[in-house]
């Protein structure tokens, strides 16, 4: 990469705002398509006999079986879609509850929210930032019926201490995988070690589908037997040999689920084909941002004012974002005061991360505003997240430190 001109795109769908003016952006696309990934594309317009539901949907989903050691994967639409059927597979209803971390993008949610359950709000470890397996069972009732962790900004959450109380308290377990493809806890990957593993190929993220894309990764052989129904409008090939192919007519459509309608997920051979060829450099990828995370925590080892998620023994955490908290409380000072100098005195495109759920008006007006999560009430309000994509300069970086710094050192002055 020779350059930040080639590597980045400043325009913006992301709902961050303008992005003219800075010195160092927030693009809303992690890294630039490889020419393998273009070429990828190019060959399904050109040679492709149809353009979804065929050859190139087997093997990118072949493929990322063989990534992740999953026992069935599905690619769909988006990851939204994936925690969709999710939450149907989950059997959840008005009687139920789920709990779901407070600290996560507002579609970790909104899926579970729809069947009717009860959303309970889990509180964040203080320490990884991610849900805490703790609080979580503090939280189960005799109505719980689903446990929704996320991996949020590539950080994997304690899964066999999650597992152990799901299958204490026979739990159905759903796992976010949004941010965090690649990540894994001693070399076993995130997404498959729930009932559930839900994908996001978003263009923002460590690996992207042409902006949309997804995949639901399912442990259970009956659970994957009601996949396809669920994701293709209800569609399937009648049973046995007919004597006319064409009645009573080409395909069946029938139900998976009693009294629950199928839907629309699928994805495009185009994107599958490109999802196969981004895997490929995936690992890559997810080295890359994992070195510019400890250059920049190395470099600010000096700063006791920001600190960072810790991350446990056996836990490789991919840095989908790279977000950090700032302690200005010994000279009355706050994060707010911090953006204020880096934004528009350095002109860096410094943003924060995930406002808690409970506090949003959607959630609040769908009767989700109760929260009980001392740890995030205490700790989010002074975090903020770096500009951030896949090989930033070193000299990007050393200019995002310094400034940092700099500011730091004016706040206290």
């Amino acid at each position: 990469m020779t350059g930040q001109s080639k590597t980045v795109k400043t325009a913006d769908a992301s709902g961050r705002g303008t992005v003219s003016g800075f010195k160092v952006p927030f693009p809303a696309r992690m890294q630039p398509y490889s020419e393998d990934e273009i070429n990828a594309v190019i060959e399904v317009m050109r040679d492709s006999e149809c353009q979804t539901q065929g050859q190139y949907l087997k093997k990118f989903e072949d493929d990322f079986k063989s990534y992740t050691g999953a026992n069935h994967v599905f690619a769909v639409s988006c990851a939204s879609s994936a925690l969709r059927l999710a939450s149907i597979l989950c059997r959840l209803g008005p009687d139920d509850e789920v709990i779901i971390p407070a600290y996560t993008f507002c579609a970790s949610a909104i899926p579970f929210g729809m069947t009717g359950a009860k959303i309970v709000w889990a509180d964040i470890d203080p320490d990884t930032w991610v849900i805490d397996p703790a609080d979580v069972e503090r939280k189960i009732t005799d109505r719980t019926k689903a446990i929704v962790v996320v991996h949020l900004l590539g950080m994997p959450v304690n899964m066999p201490a999650i597992m152990e109380i799901a299958e204490k308290h026979n739990l159905r377990v759903v796992e976010d995988c949004a941010q965090g493809p690649g990540a894994s806890i001693n070399g076993r990957k995130v997404g498959t070690f729930g009932d559930f593993g839900c994908f996001s190929f978003h263009g923002a993220k460590n690996m992207t589908t042409l902006g949309e894309g997804g995949v639901l990764t399912v442990r259970s052989d009956d659970d994957a037997r009601l996949v396809p129904g669920l994701r293709h409008n209800g569609c399937r090939g009648y049973e046995g040999d007919r004597a006319r192919y064409w009645v009573p007519a080409m395909g069946d459509v029938d139900i998976d689920i009693e009294g629950v309608w199928p839907n629309k997920f699928c994805l495009g051979e185009a994107q599958c084909a490109l999802g196969s060829a981004s895997l490929r450099r995936l690992d890559k990828t997810n080295e890359t941002l994992i070195a510019q995370a400890e250059k920049i925590k190395v470099a600010l080892a000096e700063a006791p004012e920001i600190s960072f998620a810790g991350i446990p023994k056996g836990h490789k955490h991919i840095f989908h974002q790279f977000v950090m908290h700032f302690d200005g409380a010994a000279f009355g000072k706050d994060r707010n005061d911090l953006l204020d100098i880096l934004v528009n005195e350095y002109k860096m495109r410094t943003i924060v991360q995930y406002y808690p759920l409970y506090r949003y008006p959607l959630f609040q007006k769908l009767g989700a505003g109760q929260h009980d999560c001392p740890v995030l009430e205490g700790w989010w309000d002074n975090t903020f997240s770096f500009p951030w994509w896949c090989g930033i300069p070193d000299e990007t970086i050393d200019y995002m430190v310094s400034s940092l710094i700099s500011a730091i050192t004016r706040l206290k002055q």
